[in-house]
């Protein structure tokens, strides 16, 4: 059995799947043979097996392809065996209707904030569902404040590789970077200065497992003319308080 062939198939086909984004929902062959540095019959015939088992979707009326429902289940098991948002989602409704702003959580994922769950105020809609979503470590609130605990192994990591410039006030400059994450150490929170969307800003707290390693964050965000920094810290304070007995309990 050619186990070695076999692995760079996998590869192949799982690196087809993560094209797909957010911001990228629909895909064509052709984008995606540009996208994967693949031949466009390998796609093709990656793609005619996803869509096979469900996993993929071509729209008929663009001939693209999308993700299908059927990967939904493993998010719904992710969910189910984490506990994670079952656990935390009374605490991030009780901070999104004492703060009237969205409240996120997220973890870290391959050195991206993965977003799990999100919480609106009473008297507002949900205007998206935002879990399985992914985002910068650099730039967002979330992301740095689980950033600011990783081991300096994991942080170097981050530092060396491109920041990416979402916004005119995304630090980019690893060395400026580095003095916030240890400002925010000392602090215990972090704040998204629309670094990642213009006019949005964001304030964030990390979450610590048992072992004591950043496992979470959790995050109010909304329009940066409601965000002063005596609101900041309030925030900051209160997600703080929130959270305390979810501290060091995974």
């Amino acid at each position: 059995m050619n186990t070695g062939s076999e692995s760079k198939a996998l590869k192949h086909a799982m690196n087809v799947l993560e094209c797909f984004t957010a911001e990228r929902p629909e895909l064509g062959v052709t984008e995606l043979a540009r996208l994967t540095g693949l031949q466009k019959s390998s796609v093709h015939t990656i793609l005619n097996t996803f869509a096979n088992m469900g996993y993929i979707e071509q729209k008929p009326d663009t001939l693209k392809y999308c993700l299908g429902y059927k990967l939904m289940h493993f998010s719904y098991i992710i969910n189910s065996h984490t506990g994670l948002r079952d656990h935390f989602l009374p605490y991030l409704n009780k901070i999104a209707d004492a703060t009237r702003e969205v409240c996120y959580l997220g973890m870290l994922n391959d050195l991206e904030v993965l977003y799990l769950e999100a919480a609106y105020p009473a008297a507002q809609l949900r205007s998206r569902n935002i879990s399985g979503e992914r985002a910068p470590l650099h730039c967002t609130g979330l992301g740095k404040a689980m950033l600011a605990f990783l081991t300096e192994d994991e942080k170097q990591k981050v530092l060396s590789s491109p920041l990416e410039k979402f916004t005119d006030y995304t630090v980019t400059n690893p060395e400026m970077l580095r003095c916030e994450l240890d400002e925010i150490r000392s602090n215990g929170y972090a704040v998204d200065n629309m670094e990642h969307e213009f006019g949005v800003r964001c304030v964030a707290v990390p979450v610590f497992g048992n072992g004591g390693s950043v496992i979470a964050a959790v995050s109010v965000s909304g329009p940066s003319l409601r965000f002063s920094q005596q609101k900041q810290l309030e925030h900051a304070q209160l997600i703080k308080q929130t959270l305390l007995p979810l501290q060091y309990c995974f």
